[in-house]
């Protein structure tokens, strides 16, 4: 970040704003530049300046009229355009160090009306068509989206933020999709879209908060800086809009292994940047898949002092209660469920039949769950390990 360059918008509001030198004087410190406030203008006192930019957030605050303000927005009040190439620096230094604490507090002004109401998504879908969505709409029945959840174990009461619609592959014709909306009501902060399809033949794509609201209201809408970064942010957060951030939140891969855990959010994978919920005393417990990438994250999370799920635990807890000739045969097998949906689905409301929350730890001894040595995914899973879920009584 330039703060130069920042020093210089300042400056530039100062001398349009006042005319007398020692009002417009700058005094700089390592961690802010003091001002005279330009938008109280501090009064009759001739030498008070208490005005103050943060470098840490790029954040606006006067200690006489409250006002608090991103730099971003300050710059617009006042007529001043940021360079397009420091802008883009501006938002590659906001994104490394802003958190949920910003949303929380005065770091920017939130509410619910920035984001996205569903009907004018509804109406960019089906009336524009100015996207590769259409057909856009709830789950219908008897669609072959409504099959293909109640197939994967997912009830219809969860499908309240799961839409059903078609995703144009331009000469190719398209596909049916599924529409997952991190909303809260009828307002939308993001949405994630996948196929029907398993393997190398499925995909998902992520629209973040930037992506819709241009969608709304037209590439060429002027957006505040540190509002874009934290809600685009808080879009890959699926649900973060309705957890009670005063008990205990579950951390999933994915949205649909999230549905059921209560108070729980699913990211869009292993490499979500998880720091913008970490420390910010909120206390998090992670949830990762029974896989390669599961078990890296996990030993990655316990070793920072997280508190994480472990498969192996439950596993093994499961064929101590059941009578079998082969414990260890019968270990391997059950241990190619991959995620909580399969699980649910093998094991209906298996938070509570199988006491999920006992099975989490923060103790590094517990490392011993996680596998040593990762080898090479058979190609060749078992079948019958279904039968053994489904035979055992829980």
């Amino acid at each position: 970040m330039d703060k130069v360059y920042i020093q210089s918008i300042i400056q530039n509001i100062l001398d349009k704003e006042f005319s007398s030198p020692i009002f417009r004087k700058i005094n700089i410190y390592d961690d802010r530049i003091n001002i005279r406030c330009p938008y109280c203008k501090e009064g009759r006192s001739q030498h008070k300046k208490r005005g103050n930019i943060y470098f840490n957030k790029l954040f606006f605050i006067c200690f006489r009229c409250d006002k608090k303000t991103s730099f971003d927005k300050m710059s617009r009040d006042f007529n001043e355009v940021i360079d397009p190439q420091k802008k883009l620096e501006i938002i590659e230094y906001l994104d490394s160090v802003v958190d949920y604490s910003d949303y929380d507090t005065d770091f920017a002004d939130f509410k619910l009306d920035d984001l996205v109401d569903i009907k004018d998504l509804e109406e960019v879908f089906n009336v524009k068509r100015t996207t590769p969505i259409f057909d856009f709409a709830p789950i219908n029945e008897r669609s072959g989206v409504f099959k293909y959840l109640i197939g994967r174990g997912i009830p219809k009461e969860l499908h309240k933020n799961i839409y059903q619609a078609k995703f144009s592959k331009g000469d190719e014709g398209f596909e049916h999709v599924i529409v997952f909306l991190n909303r809260r009501g009828d307002k939308v902060l993001g949405l994630q879209v996948r196929n029907l399809k398993e393997g190398r033949r499925r995909f998902f794509l992520i629209y973040n908060w930037e992506n819709i609201y241009k969608w709304v209201h037209g590439d060429d809408v002027e957006l505040d800086i540190q509002k874009s970064v934290i809600y685009n942010k808080l879009s890959y957060f699926f649900n973060i809009l309705n957890v009670n951030f005063e008990n205990v939140i579950t951390i999933f891969e994915g949205y649909l292994d999230s549905l059921f855990y209560p108070n729980s959010i699913g990211i869009v994978g292993v490499n979500t940047d998880l720091r913008f919920l970490e420390n910010n005393n909120l206390e998090l417990q992670y949830f990762f898949d029974n896989d390669v990438a599961g078990f890296n994250k996990s030993e990655e999370k316990i070793k920072e002092g997280g508190k994480i799920f472990l498969w192996k635990k439950l596993l093994e807890d499961i064929v101590s209660k059941k009578k079998t000739d082969d414990p260890h045969k019968l270990l391997y097998r059950i241990s190619k469920v991959k995620d909580l949906n399969k699980l649910n689905e093998l094991v209906p409301d298996s938070f509570r039949k199988l006491e999920l929350y006992k099975f989490f730890s923060e103790d590094l001894y517990d490392l011993k769950y996680l596998p040593k040595r990762i080898y090479k995914k058979n190609t060749k899973p078992e079948k019958d390990y279904l039968k053994i879920f489904k035979n055992h009584d829980f």
